[in-house]
């Protein structure tokens, strides 16, 4: 069973494997959460206090994983994280969309600008100015989400080429994981200016 889990390097578990997925974007959320019932009721080490104490711990780690995969299976945004490193995307690096570097560049200096305020007024002018990033921000995210989705359906549909689309899929991988590391970076800048927001005048 727990090669049946692992990816080919043996390292990192495969949660579409421990659940009997293929490695697909688009997921069935109550047929995930009925097999997650299912395969909790099958491991839960509650269930198995009869077996050898060794068997007992075999079944704990069954269970720690199935709750792990469930958690990132049933997240689209951890579920395409989970996909792009077990096809050897790598480690997610979060990074600024570069139609974005300019308005970034001057964001940071903005948030640099009112965390150095002595007494920054959310509602002042440079409030109104963070407020008017965050909204722009916010569209550029939204524009992120939308293609994330788009990108994962190409790769739905290019898993089930068969092997003739082993092109496209490779291209489709690499930009779900360019769009993740941009999302993520988009993210906690949006969390920094709401962080300065929220301070009191």
């Amino acid at each position: 069973m727990e090669s049946a889990v692992t990816n080919a390097r043996g390292a990192q578990p495969d949660f579409f494997a421990a659940f009997g997925l293929p490695r697909r974007l688009s997921v069935d959320a109550a047929a995930l959460e009925a097999t997650y019932h299912r395969l909790s009721r099958e491991v839960h080490p509650d269930f198995h206090l009869h077996k050898p104490a060794d068997e007992r711990d075999r079944l704990l780690a069954r269970s720690a994983l199935v709750n792990q995969a469930y958690r990132a299976l049933k997240d689209f945004h951890e579920r395409v994280e989970h996909l792009v490193a077990l096809e050897g995307g790598g480690a997610l690096k979060p990074k600024a969309p570069p139609a974005l570097l300019e308005d970034v560049l001057a964001v940071q200096e903005l948030l640099e600008e009112c965390r150095a305020a002595g007494r920054f007024d959310p509602a002042g002018p440079l409030g109104t100015r963070l407020k008017e990033e965050d909204d722009r921000l916010r569209a550029s995210l939204a524009a992120l989400e939308a293609e994330l989705v788009s990108r994962s359906r190409e790769w739905d549909a290019a898993s089930d080429s068969n092997g003739t689309g082993n092109e496209a899929r490779r291209a489709t991988l690499a930009r779900l994981q360019e769009l993740l590391g941009q999302r993520v970076y988009v993210v906690n800048l949006i969390r920094d200016i709401h962080e300065v927001l929220g301070r009191v005048a």
